[in-house]
């Protein structure tokens, strides 16, 4: 059966501006302190319209957790694939996957409530919302497939190392970076540094 692709988050298009803009930038405030504090009347309350107003713009509260969730992971994967395309050609396997680590710290931490929603809420969100996001989710995860390649390329991993291992080790520290980082303690270029240092020879 075809979905419609306005139920389905991973299907959509960027969301536009007013009213729906509103109404996520809200969501995204709430998923950052959990699924079950993301309610319609939440929601509606903090944008100052009627709860049921929000049905004009989405189907249902997953709906919108969706659209949130996906625009975070696409807000993190371009920061990262501009960074990268900034380095040009002549860069190392090393300056690349630092770079990657940087660029994902800075949106998740410093520049997009949906990049840190998506990150904090996605293990909690239902099983049928996490499948709508995981098309997103498996295009970013691909640019860290690469580079892990490309650093294993280089010999800079250890051999019996699993590149799985890797990616998902990456993965897991920049993603939850945000559940101890103090701008005060240490800059995210130091993080950034320390991050690849500790998985590359």
């Amino acid at each position: 059966m075809k979905q419609d692709p306005a139920s389905n988050p991973a299907a959509g298009q960027r969301p536009e501006g007013g009213a729906r803009r509103q109404i996520l930038d809200a969501a995204a405030a709430l998923l950052r302190q959990g699924y079950d504090a993301t309610t319609t009347r939440e929601i509606a309350t903090r944008v100052g319209i009627k709860a049921g107003s929000i049905y004009h713009h989405f189907a249902s509260k997953d709906d919108i957790v969706g659209t949130v969730v996906n625009e975070g992971v696409r807000v993190v994967h371009e920061a990262v694939t501009a960074a990268l395309a900034a380095l040009g050609p002549e860069a190392t396997p090393r300056q690349r996957l630092e770079a990657a680590i940087k660029a994902h710290l800075l949106s998740s931490l410093e520049h997009s409530a949906y990049t840190s929603a998506s990150i904090r809420a996605f293990s909690f969100l239902p099983a049928t919302v996490q499948e709508g996001c995981r098309v997103e989710r498996r295009r970013y995860e691909e640019i860290w497939r690469g580079l892990v390649a490309e650093a294993a390329a280089a010999g800079l991993l250890a051999p019996a190392v699993s590149q799985d291992s890797v990616r998902l080790l990456l993965l897991g520290a920049v993603n939850w970076a945000g559940e101890w980082y103090r701008p005060e303690r240490m800059s995210i270029d130091e993080i950034a540094r320390d991050f690849a240092a500790s998985i590359l020879r």
